[in-house]
């Protein structure tokens, strides 16, 4: 098992944020996607969140932002697993007009730059993923 640093973790995050854009909580607003657990979510009841990436300004030495784009702090430590998406599905109901869709994210480009920063990740066709246990 390869663990990742705190500078990792910031660096992986501000990378991922740069190349992918923009995020939001709701999928519909974000350009970017991702799914994360944690250490203590897999040994209880197995959550795992989702949401855009964090802004630049709430990536932290070694945690996200109280009430950021993620709504709650992560430490870094705790993070066990987290994924992005090659493409996420999108819908909004407004003004009771359905819409939908999917975004594609460039996780080559984004491999492509983690390998280049020495950070521990796995490519495939369907997710760039960091997997710590």
């Amino acid at each position: 098992m390869q663990l990742m640093t705190n500078a990792q973790w910031q660096e992986f995050l501000k990378t991922a944020r740069r190349i992918l854009g923009q995020g939001a909580p709701v999928s519909w607003a974000s350009k970017s996607w991702c799914a994360w657990t944690t250490f203590q979510s897999l040994s209880s009841d197995i959550n795992y969140w989702k949401s855009g990436l964090p802004d630049e300004h709430d990536i932290y030495e070694s945690y996200t932002a109280d009430g950021g784009v993620w709504g709650q702090p992560f430490h870094y430590e705790q993070i066990a697993h987290f994924i992005i998406p090659a493409q996420f599905y999108w819908e909004k109901i407004e003004n009771k007009e359905f819409t939908h869709g999917h975004r594609q994210q460039n996780i080559s480009e984004l491999s492509q730059e983690l390998t280049t920063l020495g950070i521990p990740h796995r490519l495939t066709e369907l997710v760039l993923e960091i997997k710590l246990y």
